[in-house]
């Protein structure tokens, strides 16, 4: 398999947590993205089924007017929380014909895994190519 050189910077808090898995922070981190890819890749999978596509939609709408911060995305409360200003400041559930009730008591179910990962999943639709206008479809296709 291919692969390409990647840098960044990371924090303190970073890696000192990659620091706790190996002495080698380029070994840590690898390893760290190999889990992260099988763990996004069976969560979308766990994910699948779960909404409609009334409430796909009306999730993405409210990650089009805005998005949690990265880090607070690993509880799907601070999805809910989300959702439901979304609904009240922006209509998104309303206005895709979906419930909001039972859009909130779905998210309530989700595991942390399963609502951070539907979360980035958000954010990316929204943010993986400016030059592109995300195709709503091909999202709602991954989901359902």
């Amino acid at each position: 398999m291919k692969s390409d050189p990647i840098t960044f910077r990371a924090d303190e808090e970073m890696t000192l947590m990659l620091n706790t898995m190996d002495a080698r922070p380029t070994a840590a981190t690898i390893s760290v993205l190999e889990l992260f890819t099988a763990i996004r890749k069976e969560t979308i999978r766990e994910l699948r089924g779960r909404f409609s596509r009334k409430e796909i939609m009306a999730l993405a709408d409210s990650f089009k007017n805005s998005t949690p911060r990265l880090q607070m995305m690993a509880t799907n409360y601070v999805l809910v929380g989300h959702t439901r200003d979304a609904e009240r400041d922006f209509k998104c559930t309303s206005s895709n014909n979906a419930n909001l009730n039972v859009l909130i008591e779905k998210l309530k179910l989700l595991s942390s895994a399963q609502g951070a990962i539907l979360q980035l999943e958000l954010w990316a639709f929204w943010n993986r190519n400016e030059d592109e206008i995300p195709d709503l479809e091909k999202f709602i296709a991954r989901l359902i």
